[in-house]
């Protein structure tokens, strides 16, 4: 049994960052991991260095439950600049980069909801199915079905602010194109409203997704210090410092 400790790319598909498991040598380890966290993080694991107790070491190499078995992926892009800030530094950008990814975020969940809706709407009318008297009723099917898995990223106390600019840009969105009386729409203009929702959450997964590239690379440089060993593995893990 031994403590395996997950980063960047690998911590993503594993959806965790650290795990105890069971084994007798870190090929056991990775093999139990491969089968408890699936094919996707199979994958990532053909590519990545596998160290032992901070060293890199051969599969065959027994552990015991005091043993830490890290999975680092290759560090790419970002590393000359940010290996000229501090660890402090480093995690503060991170923490910073983390707090807009969680309102960018946010906001694609609202739009994500509302362009359900809409599209709800559209289906109603084609179908020639009658409007739900408790609009409640049709918000929680539309939920329970439109929507489908989140992301693979461990959970992690969030503090989203409503004050975000994306979301008063979605506000002024849902105005103009009528939103908020969606049943008297026109079908042009129920088509419209379709379209322009889409187009947000089309620009804003993109931002996400820029953004955490952003993370994974400040992820990265903390992966590159854990292998120069200049950080303890606990430091560079604990997403509260």
């Amino acid at each position: 049994m031994a403590r395996l400790l997950l980063f960047a790319s690998a911590r993503e598909a594993a959806g965790r960052s650290r795990e105890t498991i069971a084994g007798d040598t870190v090929a056991d380890v990775l093999a139990v991991a491969k089968q408890q966290f699936g094919p996707t993080f199979e994958a990532v694991l053909s590519s990545c260095t596998i160290w032992l107790n901070g060293e890199e070491c051969a599969p065959n190499s027994p552990v015991s439950e005091t043993d830490e078995v890290a999975v680092l992926p290759p560090v790419s892009g970002g590393a000359d600049a940010l290996s000229a800030l501090t660890l402090d530094e480093v995690r503060a950008q991170r923490s910073d980069l983390q707090a807009q990814e969680d309102s960018v975020s946010f906001v694609r969940r609202l739009v994500q909801g509302r362009l359900d809706l809409a599209r709800d709407e559209v289906r109603r009318r084609a179908s020639g199915e009658a409007p739900q008297r408790d609009v409640t009723d049709g918000i929680t099917r539309v939920f329970a079905t439109e929507r489908g898995s989140g992301s693979n990223r461990p959970p992690r106390d969030t503090a989203v602010t409503t004050d975000h600019p994306l979301s008063a840009e979605l506000e002024r969105l849902c105005e103009s194109l009528g939103f908020g009386g969606l049943r008297d729409l026109d079908d042009a203009e129920l088509e419209a409203c379709v379209r322009e929702l889409g187009n947000f959450e089309s620009r804003v997964s993109a931002q996400r997704k820029e953004l955490f590239a952003r993370i994974d690379a400040m992820s990265a440089e903390l992966v590159r210090r854990y292998r120069s060993s200049t950080s303890s593995v606990d430091s560079l893990l604990d997403e509260n410092r």
